[in-house]
């Protein structure tokens, strides 16, 4: 006969497994966190804001059609203001404090390449900064994940397509946050046509007054100024130089977004402009189709643009790794899933990694502003 001991240990045992089973059901059904840090604001504001609505976008369409295994995915977006010492806290953050699975769309190149280190520790896989910045490809790492083609492939296509035309006396322009992969990229481009730069000019990505920069680039002389920045200094320089007369040519990466022909207004005409992704008017694309739809159910009345498409593209990579991950979707298994993305098409734009190889795309378009604004190619 069992003691009233044993009796009560079975009740409780009996009345506590329900409770314990729920709280664990409850566990698995809770949303799935993904981490990003970005320049909500200050001079890449509105570029980070266009990343994260095409991160929300999709994310938004996969939660209504149910999520992934009955889990709702959660978009946790830290303002770190340009700022790459920001990025690193906001990291710690995102991973210590709110256990994100997951880290999706930086936008600071810098704060990426400040942030690795502890990234490479803690194996929470990085996929798609917005950014083709040259210093966080300079070495393998096993969790990071690029979805876009880098500086390098940006700067070789439009030295190569100037250099044909004629131009010798190249400007280069960069920001002075990131380390020296950057204008490298850009003086390996210029040596492979046998040219070199009349001036080198760093930038602060965060600056509003750029009229010593102008300076030194009109005493230079250039055909071309060719940047690697944000928008506000490619808006402010142009601005700047073409007020004291200069006639020649600006060209600039992905980076500066396409916001800068808007602001730039007439004085974008005949700017030219790489992009590594398909054009958000060819909507004959099923990707472009996708977004278009995914987007105006999110944000109805937004306009599409090559950013948040950026941010969209890295959406789906990640939600294609998670599924394939199946129920669990620890560090390790994600970064596999990852890694088994041979080859992916997501209807006119192909992502492909292996266990070696973490550049997802090298595809890269070149464009220049027409009189009616818009990016031709």
């Amino acid at each position: 006969m069992k003691s009233a001991l044993a009796i009560l240990l079975t009740l409780f045992a009996v009345v506590a497994a329900p409770a314990s089973a729920q709280k664990e059901k409850a566990a698995v059904a809770g949303p799935i966190l993904v981490g990003q840090s970005a320049g909500l604001t200050g001079g890449q504001a509105q570029y980070s804001a266009d990343v994260k609505q095409g991160i929300e976008a999709f994310f938004n369409a996969v939660n209504t059609g149910g999520g992934i295994n009955g889990r709702q995915i959660k978009l946790i977006s830290e303002d770190d203001k340009g700022k790459k010492e920001n990025v690193v806290a906001n990291t710690k953050k995102l991973v210590e404090t709110d256990g994100v699975t997951a880290l999706i769309g930086y936008t600071s190149g810098a704060g990426v390449e400040a942030t690795l280190g502890y990234i490479d520790g803690t194996g929470v896989p990085m996929l798609s900064p917005a950014t083709g910045n040259m210093g966080i490809r300079a070495s393998f790492h096993k969790s990071l994940f690029h979805t876009r083609a880098g500086y390098d492939d940006e700067m070789k296509k439009m030295v190569s397509h100037l250099a044909l035309t004629g131009v010798k006396r190249f400007a280069i322009a960069y920001l002075d946050d990131v380390g020296p992969a950057n204008p490298q990229a850009m003086h390996d481009a210029l040596t492979a046509n046998k040219l070199k730069a009349v001036v080198a000019v760093p930038l602060n990505r965060n600056a509003t007054d750029f009229n010593a920069q102008v300076i030194t680039l009109l005493e230079a002389k250039p055909e071309v100024v060719l940047f690697i920045s944000n928008g506000t200094p490619v808006v402010k320089i142009i601005e700047g130089m073409r007020a004291n007369g200069y006639g020649g040519q600006f060209a600039t990466s992905s980076f500066s977004g396409l916001k800068v022909i808007d602001d730039l207004k007439a004085l974008s005409t005949g700017l030219i402009m790489s992009q590594v992704l398909p054009p958000t008017s060819r909507t004959h694309l099923k990707l472009i189709k996708d977004y278009q739809q995914h987007l105006q159910a999110f944000a109805p009345g937004a306009k599409p643009n090559s950013t948040s498409l950026e941010g969209y593209i890295a959406a789906r990579v990640l939600v294609e790794a998670m599924q394939r991950s199946g129920s669990s979707l620890g560090a390790g298994r994600l970064i596999a899933a990852l890694e088994n993305i041979r080859q992916l098409d997501l209807g006119g734009y192909e992502v492909k990694f292996s266990p070696t190889n973490h550049d997802g795309s090298r595809r890269v378009d070149t464009g220049v502003v027409g009189r009616d604004g818009s990016l031709r190619f």
